[in-house]
């Protein structure tokens, strides 16, 4: 990732990496924060939260820019805190749609999907295909995919910090806008997914919820009590897990030049789609509008990029 970084070109910028000092300690450093957060997960700790969450991507950061000078270390806070401020903002507002007293569309998704595919309801489908028998042996495999979306877009944002500020500035400057575009819609137009719907009778046939999240390691009652803590049971249009996942791939393409690199870009938001889908997640309604959302996010971003630097050319 480092590599492709460091690569001059007009749509790459080179990394702010200090030169190399004090080896011993940078490696203690990262090793053990690497080595302190994979045994507390394989322990079965998930941080919950947006608190923690933040609390292990600025512990991150900070051991892995430990040799630093203290201007530089003190300039994270300055440039974190107001982003996670207005992440918990977010967190907070999600529940405006119950105070609101909008009406929860159960029935409406359920009929627009039946439209589209001639009557029969993909997700419905995939399972009765899929694991009518139970859960199938690569279950595993889109827990890894699912697992994604708490990691690999925070994972992205820390290391574009720690080797270029300007890409974390770009690149949070999208992940900002499109959650809020979520938000608005999710605050006016809350919606149930097709797990919800199942429960609620809009679907005659059972709906289970198979993301194969935790992967195995941590038990599948702690993991499913998470998500159903971080969650929000009627935010299901646009699906904000495509759209995290086609953020990131859109994001780190220029910037990753050989084909083969380029390969798991292309393949990670066609398999969050499908988890999604599959798992009773979300419709092909909510994944479509989720790269719908991106799109709106990136004009939206150009355009206010242009017009606060209108000499400098965008970074994507």
């Amino acid at each position: 990732m480092a590599g492709a970084f460091a690569q001059k070109s007009s749509r790459t910028v080179v990394p702010d990496v200090p030169p190399r000092s004090r080896p011993f300690l940078r490696l203690a450093a990262r090793s053990g924060y690497l080595c302190a957060l994979t045994g507390a997960i394989l322990a079965g700790w998930l941080p919950a939260g947006r608190l923690i969450e933040a609390a292990c991507i600025l512990t991150g950061v900070f051991a892995f820019t430990i040799e630093r000078p203290w201007r530089t270390q003190a300039r994270i806070a300055i440039d974190w805190l107001p982003l996670i401020g207005a992440l918990l903002i977010y967190d907070y507002t999600r529940g405006f749609a119950d105070s609101l007293g909008m009406p929860v569309r159960v029935g409406e998704l359920v009929s627009v999907e039946s439209w589209l595919f001639g009557g029969t309801v993909p997700t419905v489908w995939l399972q009765e295909h899929l694991a009518a028998g139970g859960q199938p042996w690569w279950t595993p495999v889109i827990g890894v995919v699912y697992t994604t979306h708490f990691i690999v877009p925070w994972a992205v944002a820390a290391i574009f910090y720690v080797y270029s500020r300007p890409l974390w500035v770009h690149y949070m400057r999208r992940i900002l806008l499109l959650s809020y575009l979520a938000l608005v819609t999710y605050v006016l137009i809350p919606a149930a997914p097709p797990w919800y719907a199942a429960r609620e009778g809009a679907i005659d046939e059972d709906v289970r919820r198979i993301s194969g999240f935790g992967l195995g390691v941590v038990p599948s009652d702690v993991s499913a009590k998470w998500l159903e803590e971080q969650g929000n049971p009627v935010a299901a249009l646009p699906s904000l897990h495509t759209a995290f996942a086609v953020l990131v791939a859109v994001t780190l393409w220029p910037l990753l030049t050989r084909w083969w690199q380029r390969v798991p870009l292309a393949l990670l938001p066609a398999a969050m789609a499908f988890t999604l889908v599959y798992g009773g997640e979300h419709y092909v309604v909510d994944v479509l509008l989720g790269f719908g959302y991106v799109g709106l996010t990136e004009l939206l971003a150009r355009a206010w990029e242009r017009r606060q630097q209108p000499d400098e050319p965008a970074l994507i």
